[in-house]
């Protein structure tokens, strides 16, 4: 895009959108939410029988990794063109390919070709991701902006519901050699997100008026320059979520095969496929629950405020998990939910209110960076040592999760900035 072309997209703000339009997108955004983890959530609890679990800490940390850096690329090139739409379908598109793909993978035995469908899913997260949330954020306002990424949560954990019960009654009824016809079924959903996909629309922009006297637009309206926000605002929420990532964004399959009895000092019998799978739903209806839940607390607390009480519930949840043995720790398993339902949409909403809108996608990709750093940190600390120690790695990850918030604290509650403020 040319460099006079880049300035006016940047040097603009959103128009007021006309009537029933900002609804629309965020309903059609929930609902590609929706679907995208329906089928996500659909072959995850499935991998358990196709992939050693010695090696799906390593598998999840290394495709999330890829998806989450490449949100930083991404972010930058959604920033500077001034558009979100086309990344957001063109990632959406990219997710629905690949997993009915994974079918072939099981139908021929090829576990190499599921991992790196895995993998290719991860990219097409990655293409999306950072342009999905600031869509999300340039399509909402103020509390708006709140409700949204709680319905967008709310929405993702619903689908991965739905999605983890047809595992368990898939698994339940057709023999595991058989289970490819289902996976290659979601062709279907993958019909339905390029339906949806396909009327998404960016805001429109209107140029920012220049600053008077001086001919030039106003500051923080230029594109970004590098590859990492300008905004001060950001570095404290960033560090602070980065710490606790260590801790909270533990592999919830990891958290699955310990309930579950997979790992080998799992006290335990190994539960069949499809209780691993209703093991799965039941956790994202959790999540579904603690999502909606968290969108009217954290007007109330602030995302700040709300992110750090997930962080500490997500400490509590970790001793449980470490303690707990029989029903207690199936209790503590579907808790997990919980963490990762107060805390996914508060850290996003935190991000969104202190980033410039230029250079909003980027922030976002920042985030993603910085936690699939820490996250893969974490995820391989923790693999390593429930090997080691068994469930008392849940005793560190508690730890990380108290010392995200001491980090968090000095970092204030979230304000929403202008771009003229940035």
């Amino acid at each position: 895009m040319p460099a006079d072309l880049v300035a006016t997209a940047a040097a603009a703000e959103p128009d007021a959108p006309g009537p029933h339009q900002a609804q629309d997108q965020i309903r059609r955004l929930a609902w590609l939410h929706f679907a995208n983890d329906l089928t996500l959530d659909f072959i995850t609890p499935l991998l358990t029988a196709l992939v050693n679990v010695g090696w799906i800490g390593l598998m999840e940390g290394a495709a999330d990794g890829i998806g989450q850096v490449l949100k930083l690329v991404t972010g930058r090139a959604s920033d500077r063109q001034g558009v979100r739409a086309p990344w957001v379908r063109s990632g959406y598109v990219i997710n629905a390919i690949a997993r009915p793909l994974i079918g072939i993978g099981m139908v021929l035995g090829w576990p190499l070709w599921v991992v790196a469908c895995r993998i290719g899913d991860r990219v097409g997260k990655g293409v999306r991701g950072s342009a999905t949330d600031a869509l999300v954020a340039d399509w909402a306002d103020r509390d708006d902006r709140v409700r949204a990424f709680a319905r967008m949560r709310t929405m993702d954990h619903l689908g991965a519901t739905l999605g983890g019960l047809a595992a368990a009654a898939a698994a339940y009824v057709i023999a595991l050699r058989h289970l490819w016809i289902a996976v290659c079924a979601l062709v279907v959903v993958t019909l339905w997100v390029a339906h949806l996909a396909r009327g998404l629309t960016d805001r429109r922009r209107v140029p920012v008026a220049p600053v008077t006297g001086t001919g030039t637009a106003a500051p923080g309206a230029t594109p970004p320059v590098g590859w990492w926000p300008r905004s001060k605002a950001l570095r404290a929420p960033l560090l602070a979520i980065g710490v606790a990532t260590m801790a909270t964004k533990l592999s919830p399959l990891l958290v699955l095969a310990q309930v579950a009895g997979l790992p080998a000092h799992a006290q335990q019998a190994p539960w069949p496929l499809w209780q691993v799978c209703l093991g799965w739903a039941a956790l994202g209806l959790v999540q579904a629950g603690a999502a909606a839940l968290a969108g009217l607390m954290t007007i109330r607390l602030g995302a700040a405020g709300m992110a750090r009480l997930g962080w500490l519930a997500g400490a509590v949840i970790f001793v449980g998990l470490a303690q707990c043995h029989g029903w207690g720790l199936v209790l503590a398993g579907a808790a997990f939910g919980i963490l990762v339902g107060f805390t996914e949409g508060a850290e996003k909403t935190w991000i969104a209110d202190r980033a410039a809108t230029s250079e909003r996608s980027l922030s976002f990709g920042a985030l993603a960076v910085v936690t699939a750093i820490t996250g893969l940190l974490g995820n391989a600390l923790f693999g390593w040592l429930l090997v080691t120690w068994g469930p008392k790695a849940f005793l560190v990850m508690a730890l990380i999760a108290i010392l995200g918030v001491l980090t968090s604290l000095g970092a204030g509650r979230s304000v929403p900035v202008t771009p003229a403020a940035s």
